[in-house]
């Protein structure tokens, strides 16, 4: 059975199987770091006790750093800033409302 396959070492292409696991490693890197910056937060206001305003600069910095080890790009800047101007506004909201 062995012998009459058409199979040849060496001699497939894998340019699909690199494609797809670079995207795959691409995707887990951003939503490591996502996940990471993410629940910064909630640790440094409620475990640290620190005010949200010095945790929300100290978690946009940690993401910032982060940008280089998980060669992340324009993208996950972008993404950073707009989750910092969103939770920058809900804040406010929180403490206007309380």
């Amino acid at each position: 059975m062995a012998g009459n396959s058409d199979y040849t070492h060496g001699e497939m292409s894998i340019d699909g199987h690199n494609s797809t696991f670079s995207g795959f490693v691409r995707y887990s890197a951003f939503f490591t770091a996502f996940f990471i910056v993410v629940l910064l937060m909630p640790i440094l206001v409620f475990g640290a006790n620190i005010a949200w305003l010095p945790a929300l600069i100290v978690t946009f910095i940690v993401g910032i750093i982060i940008t280089p080890a998980f060669k992340l790009g324009g993208g996950w800047i972008a993404t950073l800033i707009g989750m910092a101007f969103l939770t920058g506004i809900l804040g406010v909201l929180v403490s206007v409302l309380s």
